[in-house]
């Protein structure tokens, strides 16, 4: 509480300054009409504006196209590209994103987008294709960069989804993935030795792969990109995959007039260089076909939660095994299922006493999209085994022995 103190002067001084005795009058009457409503008038917090709430910013999720302000860019088709309103997703211990099944037969962008001639996809445009551990969106910067680079080298258009489902059952890591698609691909790839031959294979007029660490300004775990050229002072020109990028204020500038090698070495993690002159006047064009046949179990309608059961268990099994060798393990699974003789259901199969000796770590199961592909594999085939083998382990099961894939040796019932 405050107080406050008025001097009143004597009369014979009241008479020599009456205008001051009453302007102090007027000011004590003001002081004490502020005390009292300071005290009728209780002041609210949420009344109190924090200063640093004005400065805050919202990250958005949804992510604008990285093009249409910094760059002059053309599209090549008249598709519209549809609007994007998820980012890849952290999970913590206390939240957990709830599984659904990704709808792969939902449309992804067909259009190829260009930037200074060079071909730009964003990973975040396939949210609903799996790849690796998770889809597109979350876990291909890897694939969609080299997607970039595969189109822009061979003038054929190789979208990011494509080369996830030729290439994303293949390696356990991403940076596997990446140099197993440039080999099958047939690009002119070779794994750089340091940053230093990076820089000098770009002032030869080639383009790179680099994979930067969270050290770096592009990331906060891991990410790949693309160097696809250089400016007429010496800076390096990005493609990035990730289009959220493209609006951060302390990148933005550099996709625009280009990179310096201090902000390509902070937080380099490896890098692959790809020999421009090395390409070939008619391009090697990969394609994938699947011979036709009848589908061996047309009968069997797997639920997401019966795929990603089978998934994880392929996973636990046979994960280090050749994509043969997991397709065999989910033929497996299927036949126990048609015979009727190991459950009705793919969790009675699984679950059954005595069937498969790592279902007390399915909860640590990290299925990749390998194990999904040898699901689709096993239905829709060309298949492997006999319906009728129903066993496998690293030993002899019975002595009514099929063969061996890999590490496994498959017996008949």
């Amino acid at each position: 509480m405050c107080l406050f103190v008025l001097n009143v002067r004597p009369d014979t001084e009241r008479g020599k300054f009456p205008e001051m005795f009453f302007c102090k009058k007027v000011l004590a009457l003001m002081c004490v009409f502020s005390l009292l409503c300071g005290c009728l008038l209780p002041v609210h917090a949420e009344d109190v504006t924090d200063p640093s709430e004005e400065f805050t910013t919202e990250e958005t999720t949804d992510p604008t196209d990285p093009t249409d302000e910094t760059t002059q860019a053309t599209e090549t088709t008249a598709s519209t590209e549809p609007e994007v309103t998820t980012s890849p997703t952290e999970t913590t211990e206390d939240t957990q994103p709830e599984e659904t099944e990704p709808d792969e037969s939902s449309s992804t962008p067909t259009k190829v987008k260009t930037v200074n001639g060079f071909p730009l996809y964003n990973q975040l445009d396939y949210p609903n294709k799996r790849f690796g551990s998770g889809t597109v969106a979350t876990s291909g910067c890897g694939i969609t960069s080299l997607a970039m680079v595969a189109t822009y080298l061979t003038g054929h258009t190789y979208l990011p989804d494509e080369l996830a489902g030729y290439f994303g059952g293949y390696g356990e890591n991403n940076v596997q993935r990446v140099e197993y698609g440039a080999k099958q691909l047939q690009l002119p790839i070779k794994k750089a030795d340091n940053i230093r031959q990076i820089f000098a294979a770009m002032k030869e007029g080639n383009i790179a792969i680099l994979l930067m660490s969270h050290l770096s300004i592009f990331t906060e775990t891991q990410h790949f990109i693309v160097l696809n050229g250089m400016t007429d002072d010496g800076k390096y020109l990005v493609a990035d995959s990730y289009a959220p990028n493209y609006e951060k204020w302390d990148l933005k500038r550099g996709f625009e007039e280009g990179f310096d090698e201090d902000d390509l070495l902070l937080g380099y993690n490896g890098g692959w260089i790809f020999d421009v002159s090395a390409m070939p006047e008619e391009p090697f064009i990969y394609t994938e076909e699947k011979p036709d046949c009848e589908p061996r179990y047309p009968d069997v309608e797997l639920t997401w939660d019966e795929q990603q059961l089978m998934a994880k268990i392929i996973w636990l099994e046979a994960r280090g095994e050749s994509k043969e060798g997991q397709q065999a393990i989910a033929e497996i699974i299927l036949n126990r299922l048609v015979s009727g003789k190991f459950g009705n259901t793919i969790h009675d199969v699984i679950y059954g006493e005595g069937q498969f000796r790592t279902t007390p770590f399915l909860k640590d199961a990290d299925a990749w999209q390998a194990q999904y592909d040898a699901i689709d594999d096993a239905l829709t085939g060309p298949n492997i085994l006999p319906m009728n083998v129903y066993y496998f382990a690293t030993y002899p099961e019975n002595g009514r022995i099929w063969g061996k894939i890999g590490g496994h040796i498959f017996c008949y019932g």
